[in-house]
């Protein structure tokens, strides 16, 4: 394994690895008081750090809860508040925020890594020097060793509850056709993410090789695949798409890559083409947060043949389609997308009544509208209610409409999603203003600035007289979309 957080490259050899997790795990136990079922909640980009700090939960029967680092700091509170961390481990370039979190919560057993601690924050390399045995806890596989963020229907990001046998299943699942001795990848996408875990986990188990990137970058990519010679990699659209279109790319030595996965959002044929021009076969996978990232896959000879498709379920995964509830759709219908299997997730984090929503009847009910060819190969038709997907991230509407509803001027406000050539989608603010007011979106922005994560921001900005509603006086997020859905601003 290795990372280039510190800025040059570090290798771990596994060995190392398992020290240090069982070091960390000594350490927390002894010195933080962490045990059985508390909450270690993680701010970091992505390192081997993260998987050590993982690692050591699962010894003791702690929770590992990774933070998005491009939060702002109310929003990591609000979110990091739902899970009431027992310590926060983070990297000192996120201190500042490290340290909104732990004075808002009260949260005490703080652990920097690297440079960049404040106050009580104990170096991370201290933790590891001081740790020692940690007795491991005898854990069960519906015990949960991670908490993921997902969304839902309240309109605010939710914690997935990981258990230790969705990490088990999942890891086979991947790992079945996928891997030869000697296979490597580079991670690329951050490790607060599930998508961050799609190869990371699976190849720990295997034995290979894996390069964890500590912040993107396309040219450094490619630096780290014509260096590392990954056989395999996991990007999503928005990080394909800048591949693409660097000149660098097509020049690079990408012999290499048996293929390239992509999840998150839907690929064009055009991208997928251009992807497949270099000699590198393209295909779609798809997961997420409530049943890991290897729900479905695309096998590489189908790549072509098959463009479009997220592929068949996976052999521990079972696929309905239906329709009008409980109807099966039939092949070439849409329907919402249902799954079950030994990968599915542990509900959300102390939300029963969200969890048994989501888990009506023992089947996962995605929300996704999906269909199916006649033999069997899935298709995405649309997404999940409401949600904005912009690269690699889910933007929550009602999130971002209550800031834009704080400001002054504005009277109402709707998020819908438009389209991006680099993104796939950005939020659109739709707005009516209080009597005699004017706003621009640059006015907007500022407002939003240390409110919201900035990929958040709307982008465009159109104000209207009036958000029109159905008769029950409710907003149709779909008829607003095709009615004000294009990237422009209006104002």
């Amino acid at each position: 394994m290795a990372d280039d957080a510190a800025g040059g490259v570090r290798r771990v050899v596994f060995r190392e690895l398992s020290e240090r997790a069982r070091r960390v795990a000594g350490y927390m136990r002894s010195e933080l008081g962490v045990g059985r079922g508390d909450v270690v909640a993680m701010l970091s980009w992505g390192r081997v750090e993260v998987l050590e700090v993982l690692f050591a939960c699962s010894r003791i029967g702690a929770v590992f809860a990774p933070l998005n680092v491009r939060l702002a700091a109310p929003e990591l509170t609000d979110l990091a508040g739902d899970v009431q961390p027992k310590a926060l481990f983070f990297e000192g370039e996120h201190a500042r925020k490290a340290k909104a979190v732990a004075e808002s919560l009260g949260v005490r057993e703080l652990v920097h890594i690297g440079e960049g601690g404040f106050g009580p924050s104990v170096s991370y390399l201290e933790a590891v020097d001081l740790g020692g045995d940690d007795s491991p806890e005898l854990v069960g596989l519906e015990d949960p060793v991670m908490l993921l963020q997902t969304g839902g229907t309240t309109g605010r990001p939710k914690w997935g509850v990981v258990t230790h046998r969705m990490v088990f299943w999942n890891a086979l699942n991947t790992l079945r056709d996928l891997t030869m001795p000697g296979d490597a990848t580079i991670t690329a996408v951050p490790l607060f993410h599930i998508g961050g875990y799609t190869y990371t986990l699976p190849l720990l188990l295997y034995g290979g090789v894996n390069f964890i990137m500590h912040r993107w970058s396309v040219d450094r990519f490619i630096e780290l695949v014509e260096r590392e010679r990954p056989t395999f990699l996991f990007l999503v659209p928005a990080q394909l798409k800048m591949l693409v279109e660097s000149p660098r790319f097509w020049e690079a030595d990408f012999t290499s890559v048996r293929w390239i996965t992509s999840g998150g959002a839907a690929l064009t044929p055009e991208l997928i083409r251009a992807v497949m021009k270099k000699g590198v076969v393209q295909k779609q996978g798809f997961g997420m947060t409530e049943m890991g990232p290897g729900v479905f896959a695309l096998d590489p000879w189908d790549a072509e043949r098959k463009m479009g498709s997220i592929g068949k379920p996976n052999l521990l995964v079972e696929a309905r389609v239906v329709k009008d509830g409980e109807v099966e759709a039939s092949p070439g219908e849409e329907g919402e997308l249902l799954l079950r299997g030994p990968s599915l997730f542990g509900g959300y984090w102390r939300m029963p009544e969200e969890t048994e929503r989501a888990l009506r009847g023992g089947w996962l009910h995605t929300g996704d509208v999906v269909k199916r060819d006649d033999e069997g190969y899935f298709y995405v038709v649309g997404r999940r209610k409401h949600v904005i997907r912009s690269g690699s991230e889910s933007i929550y509407p009602e999130e971002v409409e209550r800031v834009l509803l704080a400001h002054p001027k504005v009277e109402e406000a709707v998020v819908i999603g438009v389209p991006d050539p680099k993104w796939g989608e950005v939020p659109k603010a739709l707005v009516v203003l209080r009597r005699g007011e004017k706003l621009t979106k640059e006015e907007l922005a500022e407002f939003c600035e240390g409110k919201i994560a900035r990929y958040k921001i709307p982008k465009y900005l159109q104000v209207l007289d009036e958000i029109p509603k159905s008769p029950l006086g409710k907003v149709s997020r779909a008829a607003l979309a095709k009615l004000y859905g294009k990237p422009e601003d209006s104002y």
